[in-house]
């Protein structure tokens, strides 16, 4: 970073946002706005809103958010999270500014802002039309603010029981894996025979019972009750440069690869079975057939090498 450049405006920094190539972190807009939070975090929000409602979005806009996304995030800007939360409700837009990041930080990017009001995250969980994996990452932060007191346990278990009254679980949406999960972090012992049979009846390509059991126990067992959210990184987001900066999309190593006209995102091998990703255990004849992938959580990275969460690449495929 040069210490002879300086943005001056809000507009320059939306800009350098919105321009910058692939693979390039904005590292000099993002820390000016950092420092200007009283210039930068209202027009963001305004920015936010107008999105969220349906304006008109200029070129490489979605670009911009992805980047004040994770700004508003880091400085815990409560008055985005209306708009936040209306916008992971529209599938096509979150994609579109998030993509693979959904599962990566909007569960903190949502847990970070959240103003109090629980009812803009169920209404994201309860949408049918939102995108599965944002139906999740809202109920991992419902889940989180539940354990800091922000809803109480009363009301915690009451919504979980009315949700798997009236939203019936027919299929293998992740939405409902984000109740399974919500049980065990939460240590509902109570609830552990409908989540058990949730896990048995569709998502068995993921953990079995005993996974479950195993993940309620740890919680149980630990006197913070914040185990599960631990493994799972469940947390406030922090440091929108720092964070950023270590991810392959922002790397040298992907901007070569950029440069050589090679997908960046292509990791699939060349083994004998083409749907198995290279890196990925095999298994010579005789062996006794092994899950390859029996210890790999959902939010590890994928063991295809993608850089990716397996929940969101071959665990999706």
């Amino acid at each position: 970073m040069s210490d002879e450049r300086t943005i001056m405006t809000v507009d320059e920094a939306i800009r350098e946002l919105a321009e910058a190539p692939d693979g390039v972190l904005p590292a000099d807009a993002m820390t000016w706005a950092l420092q200007h939070w009283d210039e930068a975090g209202p027009r963001f929000v305004e920015l936010l809103e107008r999105c969220a409602d349906g304006g008109v979005w200029s070129e490489g806009m979605e670009d911009a958010l992805f980047f004040i996304f994770h700004m508003l995030a880091e400085m815990q800007e409560k008055r985005a999270f209306p708009a936040l939360c209306r916008l992971a409700r529209d599938s096509e837009a979150i994609e579109l500014i998030l993509g693979d990041a959904i599962t990566e930080t909007l569960n903190q990017i949502l847990i970070s802002t959240f103003d109090g009001n629980a009812a803009l995250l169920k209404a994201v969980i309860e949408d049918a039309a939102a995108d599965e994996f944002v139906r999740e990452a809202a109920f991992e932060a419902l889940a989180w603010h539940c354990r800091m007191g922000a809803i109480s346990d009363d009301d915690m278990r009451a919504y979980l029981l009315h949700l798997h009254e009236h939203m019936r679980p027919q299929d293998e949406n992740v939405v409902w894996l984000g109740w399974v999960n919500a049980v065990s972090s939460l240590g509902y012992e109570d609830l552990a025979d409908k989540a058990e049979r949730l896990v048995d009846e569709f998502f068995l390509y993921v953990m079995d019972v005993g996974h479950f059991r195993d993940d309620l126990r740890q919680i149980l067992e630990d006197p913070d009750r914040m185990a599960r959210f631990t493994a799972n990184d469940v947390r406030p987001f922090v440091d929108a440069v720092g964070t950023l900066s270590t991810w392959h999309g922002f790397s040298e190593e992907y901007r070569e690869q950029l440069a050589r006209g090679d997908d960046p995102g292509d990791r699939l091998g060349d083994l004998d079975d083409p749907l198995v990703p290279r890196g990925w255990p095999s298994i010579a004849f005789g062996e006794p057939a092994v899950n390859p992938v029996r210890d790999v959580g959902r939010n590890d990275p994928c063991p295809c090498g993608s850089g990716k969460k397996y929940k969101k690449c071959c665990l999706a495929k």
